[in-house]
């Protein structure tokens, strides 16, 4: 991730702060993504409705601060998890994973339509990580963070490097 020439070198609190605001609404980080609502809020977890490619589903999304974002498929034809990890590359150093878990009831486990689903899901996400760092560097680049809100209190939360 911070291996890319001419691009700002990403902090930790940073690419922290970016998947916070992906949770609260991905709909700018996930181009499948039309709808994106937090419908309640508790420390450090939130309930969202989404909208993915055409169907409602809801999500469980858990904020380790400043390692991972946990985002867990309560409804939906795919159940599963979702994880958002910033990890340490020994070659790279700050890295973004993103690692997902997901079955449909529907399809037979090893069948020609559960592989192309997993095709399908994974180029998803690999444009979602895409983009993720996009954002987050425009951000950082343009310096246009929006100001910190007292009710969400972990996007405050900064580590020293």
């Amino acid at each position: 991730m911070n291996a890319d020439a001419g691009e700002p070198t990403l902090t930790r609190a940073q690419v922290w702060r970016g998947l916070v605001m992906k949770a609260e609404n991905a709909v700018p980080f996930v181009p499948a993504m039309t709808l994106c609502e937090v419908v309640e809020r508790r420390e450090n977890q939130l309930v969202r409705e989404i909208v993915l490619r055409g169907q409602r589903l809801t999500e469980r999304v858990t904020f380790y601060p400043e390692r991972m974002v946990k985002f867990e498929r309560l409804s939906g034809g795919a159940m599963g998890t979702i994880l958002n990890e910033i990890a340490e590359d020994e070659r790279d150093g700050l890295c973004l994973r993103f690692t997902f878990t997901l079955g449909v009831e529907s399809l037979a486990p090893g069948s020609a339509e559960e592989k192309e689903f997993a095709k399908v899901m994974e180029a998803d996400y690999l444009t979602t990580m895409s983009a993720t760092v996009r954002i987050i560097r425009h951000l950082v680049r343009e310096g246009g963070w929006p100001a910190d809100d007292e009710r969400h209190p972990h996007t405050e939360i900064s580590a020293p490097l």
